[in-house]
């Protein structure tokens, strides 16, 4: 992997993948014959158009009980954190049953079906990419599943992330939302999980003897509100959006949706001067440097996204290449290949303030607090963020989920977790939607301008 040498973020301190030699090739986890869980459930997106109905907790964040007996029955408790209703599903082998806070068993159509094993009908072309931990907190090493979803062109991927010492889940996303509509399932796909798009596991106990063993006993479970370790609905910490400092640098995993892509490890450069400061595009700027080393056949050695912010008010239009982007394509044979505006690549460098800036409606929707499995010695700030409708069944918004670590009381400097846009586009480029955050530096001296040189092989643009 190649860096500039005034590039300060050390080459050591990208994210790598180990090799995982279990078996040749590695084989994913088996689903236990029985097991319960509680899972942390972000959807997709909120409610489209009109409100929800009492079938469908697909559309807030929510925390689940899950319980499993192979063959016998799937069921979930599902607690709704915004509406505090409770939603429960028992999938058998004859379909599917809900129940809604606490009322009678009705039968429903849901598209599911019971689930054998964790990647669904296509476990047989799963890949696994390699082994690491998910971010800087290092709370456990996984591998890093990832699986063709079917019935989409190009091929969209679901991910799965497993403890590498146990085999339990850690998380699950899945990059393709239900394709018949919001609430209706893919029997292809892992029941009930495949309906949010990003899934935490902070607790698994496989093998669980409590569990009846029978559909009938399952419909008898006593209900109690899912709840884990160090986990509160909403702010009650009365946290203030963060704000991204105007000097830093970072490394992190990016994962595709699309299932011809590895996951891209990434170092991100980013200043951004105040408004007395600013005098040349490269006050305002990002560079975000990636490599594929994970995806070999692909002719691309590393892929750069640079991108400019806009000059103040007071210094409008602003220099020559200023508020511009480019994508550039530094091939294995040595060409550069280069995008910018006028090609297609629009997109901006945002401002430190860009979760609060209309109309994403940056929301904390809950805060994470020391839970060994998801932020140990940590608190976790879990933002939702509106971002751009997908149709057809997303015709609104999506969400995009943040996750920040305050550094400060009002946690406004805060540093990042990961970031996960839910519905991303599988034929956008190598269809980027989740990064895992991993270095990260504050500098104090400021990051040497010429590492966001505009390549000649780019043509200018004016703001």
């Amino acid at each position: 992997m190649t860096s500039p040498s005034i590039d300060p973020v050390p080459p050591s301190e990208w994210p790598a993948f180990t090799p995982v030699t279990t078996s040749s090739p590695p084989s994913p986890p088996d689903m236990p014959t029985s097991w319960s869980a509680t899972v942390l459930l972000q959807p997709f997106s909120p409610p489209q158009y009109s409100p929800p109905s009492e079938d469908s907790p697909f559309f807030e964040l929510c925390v689940a009980d899950l319980k499993y007996m192979a063959a016998t029955y799937f069921y979930a408790n599902i607690y709704g954190c915004s509406s505090g209703n409770t939603w429960e599903y028992l999938v058998g082998t004859d379909g599917t049953q809900m129940r809604f806070n606490s009322g009678a068993w009705t039968s429903v159509e849901m598209g599911w079906s019971l689930p054998s094993n964790w990647l669904g009908d296509e476990e047989q072309n799963a890949v696994c990419c390699g082994a690491s931990p998910l971010n800087w907190m290092k709370a456990q090493t996984c591998e890093w599943w990832r699986v063709p979803v079917p019935h989409t062109s190009p091929p969209a991927a679901t991910w799965a992330w497993f403890d590498a010492s146990t085999g339990a889940p850690v998380r699950m996303m899945f990059g393709q939302g239900p394709m018949a509509s919001p609430d209706m399932g893919d029997p292809t796909q892992l029941a009930i999980l495949q309906m949010f798009s990003f899934s935490y596991f902070p607790v698994f106990t496989p093998n669980d003897p409590t569990l009846p063993k029978s559909v009938d006993g399952a419909m008898n479970l006593a209900v109690s509100t899912p709840a884990f370790d160090g986990f509160v609905a909403g702010n009650p910490n009365l946290y203030e959006n963060f704000v991204w400092n105007g000097n830093f640098g970072m490394t992190a995993f990016m994962t595709p949706v699309n299932e011809d892509f590895a996951p891209l490890p990434t170092r991100v450069l980013y200043v951004w001067k105040p408004d007395h400061e600013y005098e040349v595009y490269s006050d305002r700027a990002q560079n975000t440097l990636m490599d594929y080393t994970y995806n070999p056949e692909a002719p691309i050695e590393q892929q750069e996204a640079l991108l400019t912010g806009p000059a103040p008010l007071l210094v409008s239009p602003g220099p020559e290449n200023s508020d511009c982007s480019w994508i550039i394509n530094f091939m294995r044979n040595g060409d550069i290949q280069c995008a910018g505006p006028n090609e297609g690549f629009a997109f901006p460098q945002e401002p430190p303030d860009w979760v609060s800036i209309a109309p994403v409606e940056g929301t904390i929707q809950a805060t994470i607090t020391n839970n060994p499995v998801l932020c140990p010695n940590q608190v976790i700030t879990v933002f939702s963020v509106l971002f751009p409708p997908s149709s057809p069944n997303y015709p609104e918004s999506t969400y995009l989920w943040t996750w920040y670590a305050p550094q400060n009381a009002s946690g406004t400097e805060s540093r990042p977790v990961t970031f996960m846009q839910s519905q991303s586009g599988v034929n956008l480029g190598t269809s980027l939607a989740l990064a895992d955050y991993f270095y990260y530096e504050v500098y104090k001296e400021p990051i040497e301008a010429s590492n966001f040189d505009v390549p000649a092989e780019c043509s200018p643009c004016n703001s």
